[in-house]
């Protein structure tokens, strides 16, 4: 059976490489670049052209530096004032690509002059230059800016008003007069002619995306897209929850928790939930593991671990308020009371690449699933829902993770993969159903792993280990705030707590997607031990699983679970959205390639056929 086409938001990956970047450098480089790169064509091809040096230095500051800075501090403090992105960093960005021809326009200008006796034609290379960024900043203004359109036609024409102006006005007293005076009337006839169809091009161009995409998406896509921009660059969720939550459905968020205690407090947890942990980076539930984590070790105590449930992009959580009730659910639902005194040692099964592992508390049977070192993705739900029914038939209770900790390309379950970790789990619950059980001994530590970012692919949620002995038996329960695993990594690990004694385990990760869309990489972010120093990681969980060791009681467990109805986005919704942009991208380049050709032919014609 071939694979299907990889879901959830693997179409997403390209926009995650490329958004990663709008957010531009630090002020201070953007005006150096934008310094650097017009003095160097100025003073490149100035004086070819009969320039004296000290006119082809001063000729970049007065017509492009001056004006931009100037320019953009009215739009960012005065008629951009308010805009969520459009801040003066960003628009010092925008200038360094209007004006990034000069580069190519103002030596072609001066050789061409050179070699006609035309000293002038630099002039037109940067009035050419100066008229074609127009449609780019009425696009770019337009599409970005929520302030209202009188005051984005005048942000989009203030800055290279001003760059006539001062050309004109100070250009003769740097010697340029002669060079100023025959051209300065077609320069600005085109820039008047690029005004007006700049405007009436990117109106067309907005009216069409707009009219063609609210009835697929439901929504403004120039709005969606905003607000969109306002979490990406400015860390603000809430304007793109509010509008994803309009799009969503409803959903049952399930879950389930198996406490550790002993006479001294509680030890630890593993809280199993069928939420998405996504779409992306802290949008919605994208950082709900490392959350619930804290929260339940900060009112309930010992070591908590999320580990990622067997679930898809159907169940991404759209709103910070869901996802807090989400965390007060699980805090009042924490198990207390009635106590399961015994357990069985851990049992595997493999079928083919899949493989299955349990232990049984009482008549609570906790399962890992992994195809390591295959490559694995989200797991069907269809999965949990065959093994529970087997549980069930065999008088027990299963909680189910998706170990999620083999990756090293894009990839999706197929049907044949499923059946065989379902086939691996039912041999396991044979075994746990006849396990002999008896009192045991749990211990738990943490490591918030500190040496690695989330550039690396390590959440806040660091790791978390429990252990688990049951007569000779030591076996560790592992779980990494990360999106999945490079291939290999856990196989290395698990190989070296052998030599500390641990017989088996399994290493998990809680599929946050808080470290999505950091990086340039092919899946859009970095598996746990792709792009790190894996021999560190290996020694800081031997020293943990060590600790742990060090700390084991002898334990009851306690098991509950809890549902809760919230607003989700489903992977259709999500696609239809993230296709939608990616189709409405390829129209809007087509009609903007159009409206820059046009700007040029009439550019050039009014500078060069007078």
């Amino acid at each position: 059976m071939t694979r299907e086409a990889a879901g959830g938001v693997g179409g997403t990956v390209g926009a995650f490489n490329f958004i990663r970047r709008v957010g531009f450098p630090s002020t201070p480089e953007v005006v150096s670049v934008l310094l650097t790169l017009v003095v160097f064509a100025s003073v490149l091809s100035l004086p070819l052209a009969g320039i004296s040096l000290q006119a082809a230095i001063f000729f970049p500051l007065i017509a492009v530096v001056i004006p931009c800075l100037l320019g953009e501090w009215l739009n960012s403090t005065m008629i951009l004032h308010g805009d969520k992105v459009l801040n003066f960093r960003r628009l010092m960005g925008l200038e360094i690509l209007s004006w990034f021809l000069l580069i190519v326009a103002l030596p072609i200008g001066a050789i061409a002059g050179a070699a006609t006796s035309n000293p002038t034609l630099w002039v037109d290379g940067f009035f050419t230059v100066l008229v074609i960024s127009l449609p780019v900043r009425f696009l770019t203004v337009a599409s970005i800016s929520s302030i209202p359109s009188r005051r984005n036609f005048s942000a989009s024409a203030l800055t290279p008003t001003l760059a006539i102006l001062t050309f004109a006005a100070y250009g003769p007293s740097i010697g340029l007069a002669n060079v100023i005076d025959p051209l300065m009337t077609r320069g600005i006839a085109a820039f008047v002619v690029g005004i007006l169809l700049s405007a009436v091009g990117v109106s067309r161009i907005i009216r069409e995306v707009e009219r063609s995409g609210t009835p697929e998406v439901r929504d403004s896509p120039l709005t969606l897209f905003r607000a969109f921009l306002q979490h990406w660059l400015r860390s603000d969720p809430e304007p793109l929850e509010n509008r994803l939550s309009a799009l969503g459905t409803e959903g049952t968020i399930e879950g389930s928790i198996l406490a550790f205690s002993s006479t001294s407090g509680a030890i630890g947890s593993v809280v199993v939930s069928n939420f998405h942990p996504g779409p992306y980076r802290d949008l919605g539930s994208g950082g709900l593991p490392s959350r619930l984590k804290i929260s339940l070790e900060g009112s309930r105590g010992g070591i908590v671990q999320v580990p990622h449930g067997i679930s898809n992009h159907q169940l991404n959580i759209v709103s910070q308020k869901d996802v807090q009730r989400v965390i007060e659910k699980a805090v009042a639902e924490y198990p207390v009371g009635t106590r399961l005194p015994e357990s069985s040692t851990m049992v595997r099964s493999v079928v083919g690449e899949a493989k299955a592992s349990g232990q049984v508390f009482g008549t609570v049977a906790f399962l890992t699933l992994t195809l390591s070192p295959t490559d694995m993705e989200d797991l069907p739900s269809e999965v949990a829902l065959e093994i529970e029914r087997e549980a069930q038939a065999r008088g027990l209770t299963a909680i189910v993770a998706d170990a999620h900790n083999s990756l090293s390309n894009q990839t999706s379950i197929t049907s044949e993969q499923a059946r065989k970790l379902v086939e691996a789990s039912v041999k396991v619950l044979d075994q746990l159903a006849l396990a002999r059980k008896s009192p045991f001994k749990a211990g738990s530590a943490a490591d918030p792993l500190e040496e690695f970012r989330l550039e690396d692919g390590i959440g806040p949620g660091g790791l978390s280990s429990l252990v688990v002995r049951n007569g000779n038996q030591i076996a560790a329960y592992l779980t990494i705030d990360g999106n999945n695993m490079h291939t290999g990594v856990r196989e290395a690990i698990l190989e070296d707590l052998e030599t500390i004694g641990v017989a088996d385990g399994e290493i998990m990760t809680t599929d946050t997607h808080l470290v999505t869309g950091l990086v340039r990489s092919a899946l859009g972010y970095y598996p746990v031990g792709a792009h790190m120093d894996v021999g560190l990681l290996t020694r800081k969980v031997r020293e943990t699983v060590q600790h742990a060791i060090a700390t084991m009681e002898e334990s009851t467990a306690g098991f509950s679970k809890f549902s809760i109805e919230v607003r989700v986005l489903g992977s259709e919704t999500f696609q239809t959205i993230t296709s939608f942009v990616g189709r409405i991208a390829r129209r809007i380049g087509r009609q903007f390639f159009r409206l820059e050709a046009l700007t040029l032919v009439a550019t050039l014609i009014l500078l060069f056929f007078p």
